[in-house]
């Protein structure tokens, strides 16, 4: 969760929602990752989730089109050059920002951080609101944003 505070990616939520109609607050659970010796932890939001009788973040969203190239035109487009250039796309959701009025669709609950003087982060008792800044990954429309700003830019 350092991270994301450390890259601006979340921010404290104001504690009144601009709007409270699209105001959600997102489950998240914390996964283990292990390779040989390192483990890595990573934060997963769970978008898909509400409470009953009312709609998930997910379910309210529009989807929009699929601007995403198909599969074969790519594989052939890949097959007419002597080379081919590709990135790696794993943080490239988080450079998109979000709206500052859309920001509260997107509020979790987390603990507060603290750093002593080594740079040690220790977690206290206290809970806060946060929320994205940036596009959270795992959105149903976040294929569609990512594809829109790149054919706009």
């Amino acid at each position: 969760m350092q991270d994301y505070i450390d890259k601006n990616q979340v921010e404290f939520a104001p504690e009144t929602p601009v709007n409270k109609s699209r105001t959600f607050y997102l489950l998240h659970h914390v996964v283990k990752q292990q390779k040989n010796q390192n483990v890595k932890y990573r934060t997963v939001f769970d978008v898909s989730s509400h409470s009953p009788g009312h709609p998930s973040l997910d379910e309210v969203l529009e989807k929009g089109p699929n601007l995403l190239p198909e599969i074969l035109a790519t594989l052939l487009c890949f097959r007419l050059h002597k080379q081919a250039i590709i990135c790696n796309g794993s943080q490239v959701f988080q450079q998109l920002t979000l709206r500052e009025e859309d920001r509260d669709a997107t509020r979790f609950l987390w603990f507060r951080i603290e750093k002593n003087a080594d740079e040690k982060t220790h977690l206290l008792n206290d809970i806060l609101i946060y929320r994205f800044s940036r596009l959270p990954f795992g959105l149903s429309l976040s294929p569609f944003l990512l594809s829109a700003s790149l054919s706009q830019n």
